[in-house]
Order: structure tokens, then C-alpha cells, then sequence
């Protein structure tokens, strides 16, 4: 027998178990050595024993044990350069024009009124829904708003170089000089490109005519509209036949408007005219004034 414990002989029994091998026999040459015996054989037995859970990965064949990130779409979860788990830092959110807010529950992602929050109620009593004019694209998702409108006005005054014409009996309406006109002109598309056009004019005459006695007569304006057939408006009359001779400075007007769609032009043309209906008359001068106004639709 072997010395126990160092210092008195005693009766030492080593079994090895299952999958334990004992060598030696206790003695300070031959000590006993307890060791495992299968190595991987026994590995392989227990790995059947392991499964994985939620967010892991295991695989049987090798006894591996992973993580598992989820493959579904917007998950930034990865393994990082030292083999740790690893969410990337969230990219900084950037608030363009029109945006205010962090996009965080305390500063929410919000539009951005100048002016502040203001109910559809407190200024309109008519349906938001149906009257409102704020509309998104659903091809591109971008906010919209009608273009803008446009107003546009001019007045012009021509002096008509015509001389000092005699007018005999005409019996109708007659131009006094051809080359003698005003014109108001909307030329398509100079406001918007979108919208149509309300669009007026003014023609202002101021005559300085002398007649003879018992003279009968009429000043006009012919008026042509987009180059068409002329019709004439009767301005200032002189209807006693026994009337002396006169001289005076008359001032008179006519108007016109319409209401164009887009891309349309329009243009009013007036010339000087008049109707001797006895006697004569003659012109010393013809000013118009021409007012014009647009206005986008």
C-alpha cells in the first residue's frame, strides 16, 4: 500500500466512470491522473441536446452558436470588425424647406406655417376639403398650389397725325384716316402660362372739331376686333339742322372686355370715324387715350 494523505497508509480506491480514464496508482512516482476519455466522440453526443432560441443561430454539425439579425427589411443590426454585435448610429435627420421638428416625440416632424396654426373655420365657412387649394401629386408625392395670378394695365395716348381733314355729307359711317388707330393688344401666354385672362380696354377720344351752320353729324369709332369685320360706335352727335356754325372740344369713350382661356391672344382696334349727315365738318385734332387691364383668371 501507498502512504495517504501524506502521512499514514490508508486504503485508496480510484474507479473510473463512464467516459473517464484514471492511470497511476497514487504514488508519489505514479500519481493517479483522472482524464476524459473520447474527446469529440463525446462532443458529438451531447450537441443533439442544444437548440436555438429567439436571435440565435445553432449549428448541430460543428456545435457553432451565432447570433441571428433578423433579414427583414430595415433592420441595421450586424456583426461588427471585432465580431460583436453592432447597430450602426443613426444618420442625423436633415429638415429641408417648408419642415421644422428633430423627429423625435418631443419635436415631431411637422410643416413649417410662418404665420403659425390657424383653423380652416376662423377665416372660411365654406368645406375645406372641396374649397382648399393645397393638393399633393400622388405620381411624385410633392405639395402643390395654383400658380400664381398676374394683373398687368398700360394707358397710351396717341395724337393722330391726320392733318386738318374736311368731312362733306358722308351719309354713313366713314374712317377719317386709315393709318390713323389705336389698339389694345393681350398677347397669348405674357401673363401665364397656365392661366386664362381677363382682359379690358378703354378708348378715350378728345376731338377738337368745327361745323358749318345747319350741320348734322356724328363722331365714331370703328371698332375691329382680332382683325374682323368693323363696327362702328357712335361717340358725340350734333342733330339740329338749324343750328349756327360751331367749334368746340369734345371727350368721349367705349370700352371693351372679355374673358380669354389660356393660350388665347385678343386685340381691339379703333379708328377715328364719322357720319355727316348735312353739312360739313372738319377735324382739327383726335386724341385717344388707351387704358388696358388684364388680370390672370
Amino acid at each position: 500500500m501507498s502512504s495517504c494523505c501524506g502521512r499514514e497508509r490508508c486504503t485508496c480506491r480510484v474507479v473510473a466512470g463512464p467516459g473517464v480514464t484514471v492511470e497511476g496508482n497514487g504514488g508519489n512516482g505514479t500519481p493517479y491522473v483522472i482524464s476524459t476519455g473520447g474527446g469529440g466522440a463525446d462532443c458529438a453526443a451531447v450537441r443533439p441536446c442544444f437548440s436555438a432560441g429567439d436571435g440565435a443561430g445553432y449549428d448541430e454539425a460543428t456545435g457553432i452558436i451565432t447570433a441571428r439579425p433578423s433579414t427583414d427589411a430595415g433592420n441595421h443590426l450586424s456583426i461588427g470588425t471585432d465580431g460583436g454585435l453592432l447597430v450602426p448610429a443613426a444618420d442625423q435627420l436633415t429638415v429641408g424647406c417648408g419642415l421644422q421638428g428633430e423627429g423625435t416625440a418631443a419635436a415631431p416632424l411637422a410643416a413649417f406655417p410662418i404665420a403659425g396654426e390657424l383653423p380652416w373655420s376662423d377665416d372660411w365657412d365654406c368645406d375645406a376639403a372641396a374649397n382648399s387649394t393645397l393638393r399633393c401629386d400622388p405620381g411624385t408625392g410633392a405639395l402643390w398650389t395654383p400658380p400664381e395670378h398676374t394683373t398687368a394695365a398700360l394707358t397710351l395716348q396717341q395724337n393722330h397725325p391726320m392733318g386738318t381733314p374736311v368731312m362733306p355729307t358722308t351719309g354713313t359711317v366713314v374712317i377719317i384716316d386709315g393709318t390713323a388707330w389705336s389698339e389694345g393688344r393681350y398677347d397669348a401666354d405674357t401673363l401665364s402660362l397656365c392661366r386664362g385672362v381677363s382682359f379690358s380696354n378703354e378708348f378715350t377720344g378728345h376731338a377738337e372739331i368745327a361745323w358749318t351752320a345747319g350741320a348734322i353729324f356724328d363722331l365714331a369709332y370703328a371698332v375691329q376686333i382680332d382683325g374682323g369685320a368693323l363696327a362702328s360706335r357712335l361717340m358725340y352727335s350734333e342733330l339740329t339742322p338749324s343750328g349756327p356754325a360751331g367749334r368746340r372740344r369734345v371727350t368721349f369713350s367705349t370700352a371693351q372686355a372679355v374673358v380669354l382661356p389660356p393660350h388665347t391672344g385678343y386685340a381691339v382696334r379703333v379708328y377715328p370715324a364719322i357720319r355727316v349727315t348735312a353739312g360739313s365738318v372738319t377735324i382739327h385734332q383726335w386724341i385717344t387715350d388707351t387704358h388696358l387691364f388684364a388680370l390672370t383668371r
